[in-house]
């Protein structure tokens, strides 16, 4: 069951609302501060898509963050394998959330996922903003981008003080005594640019 049935319109239009009022049609040149917002709007968009989903009893598995990017996504040209290994292997070269984000965004690891699961699962709702979170594919992506987060917090010594704080997406941040840290697709469309 990649498509979710009777998913909520209000969720839907959330997380379109969201894109299209950040959408950049560049991701090397995102503003700063974007980077946290997607980190911590989505964090927040899925737990909230996560509890309706489980309120419905589907199947959890479906749903579940990817421990690691299928090798079909991952043999695709615009996959940056690089970009990949310093996520995984060097968590604490990134200085902020929000140098994480953007990250994740500049070197188009985020937009190449959507755009390729689409590809190899077959899932054309993973290429538009107002369809892609219908799709379970959209919280396997996006669980996994979230516990790359949460291993940044853990390793940068920071952590959310309570629940986000969403302003933009921005959430209360707190150092950890002697820590070091602090605290895609662009377009609609695959048609009118890159995925989220």
């Amino acid at each position: 069951m990649p498509f979710i049935p009777n998913f909520p319109p209000a969720l839907l239009e959330e997380h379109r609302r969201w894109h299209h009022a950040n959408h950049h049609t560049d991701p090397s040149q995102l503003p700063p501060g974007y980077g946290r917002e997607f980190l911590n709007f989505h964090r927040q968009f899925i737990a909230k898509a996560l509890q309706w989903y489980r309120q419905q009893g589907y199947d959890q598995r479906l749903v579940a963050p990817w421990t690691s990017v299928p090798e079909g996504i991952r043999s695709a040209p615009c996959y940056n394998r690089q970009a990949e290994a310093r996520i995984l292997n060097n968590l604490q070269s990134f200085a902020t959330a929000d140098e994480l984000g953007l990250f994740i965004e500049g070197s188009n690891l985020h937009g190449c996922m959507h755009q390729e699961s689409a590809r190899v699962f077959g899932e054309e709702m993973m290429n538009d903003f107002d369809t892609a979170p219908e799709s379970t594919i959209f919280y396997n992506i996006h669980g996994m981008i979230d516990n790359w987060y949460k291993n940044w917090e853990s390793v940068s010594g920071v952590h959310v003080s309570g629940r986000s704080q969403m302003r933009g997406g921005a959430a209360r941040m707190k150092r950890r005594p002697g820590s070091a840290g602090a605290g895609g697709l662009r377009g609609a469309s695959a048609k009118r640019g890159r995925r989220k």
